[in-house]
Formats: structure tokens, C-alpha cells, sequence
């Protein structure tokens, strides 16, 4: 049996699994040691090469420097908690930020939230790790171990990291994604084996969906659940519905277009996807199609569509709930906004961040209204109206240049 329940964290001993944050005598919304705002409050966390540690508020223009971390090899973030690691020999120590901003959809209305941000705490495994969490969990996945451990998330707000359970595996490229009242994560048999997706209770009990997903490269969290880029297609997980007899996600693989039925179509092969993103809360994703275009997904009418491009994509971001718009970087490293159901370039900035090295060296996030871009090779965190033809509408000096750098709050 590969999957273990309720791990204690090895760093944090037999803490329990924290206790509900609303308690009866207090109003809808409360969350103990929060503040609860009137608009999303939308920052930049970055961490520098050296470690230093610092948190940007888009809304004043204030930074607030937290204490430094190891000097990071990755990072990444789940909009509120950053997660990173050295990777030095005898460092399996993954090192977690809390930025102390967050954003609660709640069925037709939002909540926002402000607390003390700070570096909270650790866990004894080593990166590089992926991320994606709801409110209650956050599930990351670690690359050396192809273990996905499972965090208790509002544990984390609380400064503790608690291990609910974790998914054991053959060491691969994991990915996982809590799904409703479940986690969906990868697992290999054996080494160079065909990853497949399981469904997971949230103590680790295997709940008996799964499908293969061979070439297994991203998963991006949506407003429906959770979609994973495989080699053959993408699979959409979406929650059970409420008062199923299970609680597994349902599972529906849907295979990339064949080239002949793209439109428009390059030279250049059409590849699957080859990372996943979105804004935050929403239905669609994007992704590179090899150096042919985009992939452009609904989680929730599961459709797939090929956008194809002049020039190869580095990382592609859909924006809104449809189809109607991308924003991307290319290998050029000029931004593009794009109309996801034309393909027209309808913006583009040029420039701002020279010919980026590999996706990695470009950070770009969108929110409602702006994009937010920035490299590791400057300080500069560009501001741009991707409703206004690509506008740069300021460019903000962020403290030392980001080796990784993150939009929280949204």
C-alpha cells in the first residue's frame, strides 16, 4: 500500500489538524487572526538570489521585508503561501512564506483577507515541488521523491504545518490538485512507468478513480477543479457533487485536436501542452503548444482549441472565463495579448525584458485588469492594461532582482 494517512509533519511533531476557523458567536467570514478587507489585495512576492524575502502591495506601493530563506533553487506559490528550497547537497528542507493575503470565493460573493505575513515554518522534504491548494488543503508534489504530501492549509495561517496525509510513489515529475473533498495526485509503479492519476480522500484513502496520463507535465487549479497536461490530452477533474455517495472526482481525459483539424496552423509541430496557468478562479487554462502556438482549454465545457502564433510561446495565461483572451510571453520575450477565439494579437509590448533564457526566467501573473512581468535579471516589475492594447501603465522597482517572483492575494 503506497498511500500512508494521517503522517504526522516531521518538523512539526503530533500537532493536530487545526480546528475550524468560524467559530459559532462570530459573523460570516471570519477567520481567526485575519482581516477581512473590501478589495482584493493584490501583491508581489519576491525572493533574491540571496534569499532576501520581500512583499510588495500593488494597492499602496509598500514593501514589507520579511526574514530571509535559503538561497532558493525553486520556488513556487499557491496565491498566499510560497513554498521553496535550497536543493544544496544534505538540504531537504522545503522553507514556507506566508505573504499574509488571500482571496475566499464564496458562491456568489468574495472575501478578502489580510494577516502578518512572515516565513512560517518547514517541512523535511526536498524540492522541487508543484503546488496547487483550495481553501482547506494544499497538495504539493515533490519531483526528487514523486511523493505529494498533503497539507492542512488553515494549519498553515496558523503558522504550523500539519500533514494530513501523503501519496507515495516511484520518483517522477508528480503533480497533484485537491478536487473537492478529495486530492487528485500522480503515481508511478515503477521507474519510467506511465504515471496515473488517482483520486484521494483527504486522509490519503484511495477512492478508486483514476486515469493514465503518460508525459504527465502540469496541473493548474480551476474555479471547476483541477486540469492536468499529459502527452495525449488534458484530463479535467471536477468535484463530486454535494451529497454523492463518493467523494471522487469525476475524471474525463480529452485528447489534443489532430494537426489536421487546427486552423492556421504553423510550420512548426503542434505540441501538447507544455505548462498550465490561468487567473486565478477561473474555468479556462492556457498553455505552450510545442513551438507551434497555444492550447486554450474550458474546464468547463472540456473543450480544447489551438491557437497558433508567429512565434514560439514561452507561457501562455488565460484570462477570463472563456475563451475571449490569452496573455502570453514568446521566446522573444515580448508580451502578447491575444483573442482566444480569432487568434488576432490585439496588444504586444516589446522589450521590457530582453530574450528570457527559458520559461523559467519570466514571471508573469494577471489579475481582473492588469498583467504583472518581471525577470531575475532585473529589478523592474512591469505593470501592463492587457484591456488596453498592452499599455505599460507603470513600472514599479521591486528591492533586488527576483529569482522567483509571485502575484498574491487574488
Amino acid at each position: 500500500m503506497l498511500t500512508l494517512a494521517g503522517c504526522a509533519s516531521p518538523v512539526e511533531g503530533t500537532a493536530a489538524p487545526a480546528e475550524s476557523q468560524v467559530p459559532d458567536d462570530q459573523p460570516h467570514g471570519f477567520v481567526a487572526g485575519a482581516e477581512e478587507l473590501t478589495e482584493a489585495q493584490s501583491s508581489i512576492a519576491s525572493i533574491g538570489a540571496d534569499g532576501s524575502v520581500n512583499v510588495l502591495n500593488l494597492l499602496t506601493g509598500e514593501t514589507t521585508t520579511l526574514d530571509s530563506v535559503a538561497e532558493p533553487a525553486w520556488a513556487v506559490s499557491d496565491g498566499r503561501f510560497v513554498f521553496t528550497g535550497s536543493g544544496a547537497d544534505g538540504d531537504g528542507t522545503t522553507q514556507v512564506i506566508d505573504t499574509g493575503v488571500w482571496t475566499v470565493p464564496h458562491g456568489d460573493h468574495v472575501h478578502y483577507y489580510r494577516a502578518t505575513p512572515g516565513v512560517t515554518g518547514h517541512l523535511a522534504e526536498a524540492g522541487p515541488a508543484r503546488v496547487s491548494s483550495d481553501e482547506a488543503v494544499a497538495a504539493l508534489s515533490f519531483q526528487d521523491s514523486g511523493t505529494t504530501v498533503i497539507l492542512d492549509r488553515h494549519a498553515l495561517g496558523q503558522g504550523e504545518v500539519v500533514e494530513l496525509a501523503r501519496v507515495e510513489s516511484t520518483a517522477h515529475d508528480a503533480a497533484a490538485a485537491p478536487v473537492g473533498d478529495a486530492v487528485v495526485a500522480s503515481r508511478v509503479e515503477s521507474a519510467g512507468g506511465t504515471p496515473t492519476l488517482s483520486a484521494y480522500s483527504l486522509d490519503g484513502q484511495d477512492l478508486g478513480a483514476s486515469v493514465e496520463c503518460p508525459g504527465l507535465g502540469d496541473v493548474q487549479q480551476t474555479s471547476l477543479g483541477a486540469t492536468f497536461a499529459c502527452s495525449d490530452g488534458l484530463v479535467f477533474a471536477e468535484a463530486a457533487e454535494a451529497g454523492a455517495e463518493s467523494a471522487a472526482p469525476a475524471l474525463t481525459k480529452v485528447a489534443y485536436p489532430e494537426a489536421s483539424a487546427t486552423t492556421g496552423q504553423s510550420a512548426s509541430p503542434v505540441g501538447p501542452a507544455s505548462s498550465l496557468e490561468n487567473r486565478p478562479h477561473r474555468p479556462a487554462v492556457a498553455g505552450p503548444a510545442g513551438d507551434a502556438g497555444i492550447w486554450l482549454a474550458s474546464s468547463r465545457t472540456q473543450e480544447l482549441s489551438f491557437i497558433p502564433t508567429a512565434t514560439p510561446i514561452l507561457t501562455a495565461v488565460a484570462v477570463a472565463d472563456d475563451s475571449s483572451r490569452v496573455v502570453a510571453v514568446d521566446r522573444q520575450g515580448a508580451l502578447l495579448v491575444i483573442d482566444g477565439e480569432t487568434g488576432e494579437v490585439t496588444g504586444t509590448q516589446a522589450g521590457l525584458i530582453g530574450t528570457p533564457d527559458s520559461a523559467a526566467s519570466v514571471h508573469l501573473s494577471v489579475d481582473t485588469s492588469r498583467a504583472y512581468l518581471s525577470t531575475p535579471a532585473s529589478t523592474d516589475l512591469h505593470e501592463i492594461d492587457y484591456k488596453d492594447g498592452a499599455r505599460i501603465a507603470r513600472t514599479l522597482d521591486l528591492p533586488s532582482a527576483p529569482a522567483f517572483a509571485f502575484q498574491t492575494g487574488n
